[in-house]
């Protein structure tokens, strides 16, 4: 009987030894993910230049995380003639209800806050968010905003020393705003650290 127990162990053992050997392999495949907390250059690099090879102008500013607000989503339009659509949103609705009165704030300390401000064409901005999602670090999207650039001119004097006035009351004179083709983003992402807590 105890050759079989001990048998049985070192059969145990080798097969945690195993799994600890895999566990150890991927252990360094995710630190490789994760950026120093101290030093985020080869993060910030790697933006810049994906947004040069996709033709966005980018600025990056660092953002407390635990100062952002949470948004709230909207809840979604249902039919009146739809009652069981309704039981079922009833039902979520108070699921999330008591989860958010569970939930205790977000924990952002092994988290490092950017917000990324993109200028450029809609294709553009597709190629910026594909390479992005594709970056080996990981990054979660907090927020995400996006609206035309609208870009003040100025109009130069005309012959005879005549400046246009813009109708916009508050506008300074002269100054028109044009809107382009181009969108305007601002994306806040938090990128995970190798902090510990």
């Amino acid at each position: 009987m105890d050759s079989l127990v001990r048998q049985e162990r070192s059969q145990k053992i080798l097969e945690i030894g195993k799994e600890l050997g895999d566990v150890e392999k991927y252990k360094q495949g995710m630190n490789a993910m994760l950026i120093d907390k101290n030093n985020a250059v080869p993060f910030l690099e790697m933006l810049e230049n994906i947004s040069t090879a996709t033709n966005n102008s980018i600025k990056i500013s660092v953002t407390d995380l635990s100062k952002m607000k949470t948004s709230a989503a909207k809840k979604p339009i249902v039919q009146e003639s739809d009652a069981e659509s309704t039981k079922d949103l009833q039902k979520e609705d108070q699921a999330q209800k008591t989860a958010q009165a569970k939930n205790t704030p977000p924990d952002f300390s092994n988290q490092l806050g950017f917000s990324i401000e993109l200028a450029g064409s809609y294709d553009s901005l597709i190629d910026f968010f594909t390479k992005l999602e594709n970056i080996p670090f990981f990054v979660q999207v907090y927020n995400f905003q996006m609206s035309p650039d609208v870009k003040n001119k100025t109009n130069q004097a005309a012959v005879g020393g005549v400046v246009p006035v813009s109708n916009a009351g508050n506008k300074s004179i002269g100054a028109v705003e044009e809107e382009s083709n181009d969108l305007k983003t601002t994306i806040i992402i938090g990128v995970y650290t190798n902090a510990t807590k």
